[in-house]
């Protein structure tokens, strides 16, 4: 199956329509999704969006975001971005937490509105911000080996046990390297090295809090895997992770034989993914080669026939999976071989299209799966309109003659 232009223009259309009348749109100051990292998502997709629909209103959420994420700045912790919640000081004076992990989140969202906007007189500005933000975490969260603790959590920096954290050095290596790639600044793509040695060869599995099994790999593998494509899709990176492994795992538990466990999904052939065995290697290239095999390993075997993913233990982290066609066609886009998840993509575009989507994931009602699914379908757009840029514009046209499909 490809990425069809009717389906993917009807359903860039409908979340488009859902943002550009949301409170997002509005130029108050007033934080409109409690969750800024959540909003990110969100303006990256409408940073997509805008050259894809033509709407002005689009750049104009990514200018809001960042300002206002540059205006509040430290109001959590010095140099640290506002989160949208977790504001509670203890009696020392300590910020209830203020994640690493999140703040990335945001950071790359400042970081791709200054990728597709580079004419904004704002820009400098924005990634001095972004700066400001990086230096603070490598100077206060890092390991003797390089690898991203936690930040601030229940009041402590970097608690026993989140000296180093998988989610925080995934989205954080992620933000490096974007900066990186703006900036031409190549000193935190180096620093960035360790991290990605961590994301590749960490147990996924068995973690302190067990999102696997006791979540749903959904937001393990959306978070593990934006860090591990960014890695994979950076030649700059390549030339640095082209080296032995120097073993910077210091903290994660003992890693338990596999349980293999029933799944409903139709491709899945054995709950052990194929593409452990091969995921062994001397450099840590290698291994972010293998970790990139598992998860796509894990997104075709356990694709349902409707086009959702196989359910997550605790259905609320459903909420994550609208990414998962962003993700998979980054990794058609810019890592070789990898061609073939766009069938896997496009069936689930398909579902989100449609009233199956709004249901099972509630699209254009949770704010934080409709922006993911937004940044989806950008996505697929940005493909399709590069390979026939007149059938995206008829496919676009025909939404927009269909009232219908507008809301």
């Amino acid at each position: 199956m490809k990425l069809s232009p009717d389906i993917v223009a009807r359903g860039l259309v409908r979340h488009w329509n859902y943002f550009s009348h949301h409170i997002i749109a509005s130029p108050g100051c007033a934080h409109p999704m409690q969750a800024c990292f959540e909003e990110a998502y969100v303006v990256m997709g409408a940073a997509r969006t805008m050259a894809l629909l033509d709407d002005a209103r689009m750049t104009a959420i990514v200018r809001r975001f960042n300002g206002r994420m540059m205006e509040y700045q430290g109001v959590h912790h010095p140099d640290m971005f506002d989160m949208g919640y977790g504001y509670r000081f203890d009696d020392k004076g300590v910020v209830s937490c203020s994640c690493v992990a999140d703040n990335a989140s945001t950071a790359n969202g400042m970081l791709e509105g200054v990728r597709n906007f580079p004419h904004l007189p704002e820009n400098p500005k924005v990634l001095a911000s972004v700066k400001r933000y990086i230096d603070h975490c490598l100077g206060n969260y890092v390991t003797d080996k390089g690898v991203m603790g936690v930040g601030i959590l229940d009041h402590q920096v970097n608690p026993k046990g989140m000296q180093e954290y998988w989610c925080a050095d995934a989205l954080f290596a992620a933000t490096l390297i974007r900066y990186a790639d703006l900036t031409g600044e190549t000193k935190y793509y180096d620093v960035a090295v360790p991290m990605v040695e961590y994301i590749a060869t960490f147990d996924y599995k068995n973690t302190l809090w067990e999102e696997w099994t006791k979540a749903g790999p959904q937001q393990m593998l959306i978070y593990a895997g934006e860090g591990v494509v960014a890695a994979l899709a950076s030649k700059e990176m390549n030339k640095r992770l082209e080296r032995p492994l120097h073993n910077v795992i210091q903290f994660s538990p003992k890693a338990d034989p596999e349980k293999v466990v029933p799944a409903q999904a139709p491709n899945l052939i054995e709950a052990e993914l194929q593409t452990v065995a091969k995921s062994q290697g001397d450099t840590i290239w290698s291994r972010l080669q293998g970790r990139w095999a598992e998860f796509a390993d894990w997104f075709h075997q356990n694709q349902m026939s409707e086009g959702m993913f196989e359910h997550p233990a605790n259905d609320h982290f459903r909420c994550y999976e609208p990414s998962f066609a962003w993700l998979m066609l980054e990794a058609v886009n810019h890592i070789e071989g990898y061609g073939w998840l766009e069938s896997v993509a496009a069936k689930q575009l398909r579902l989100m299209a449609g009233d199956g989507g709004k249901l099972y994931y509630g699209l254009r009602a949770n704010d934080f799966a409709s922006g993911l699914a937004l940044l989806s379908f950008a996505t697929a757009g940005q493909i399709l309109r590069q390979r026939d840029a007149e059938a995206w514009t008829a496919a676009v046209q025909g939404v927009f003659d269909r009232s219908e499909e507008i809301w």
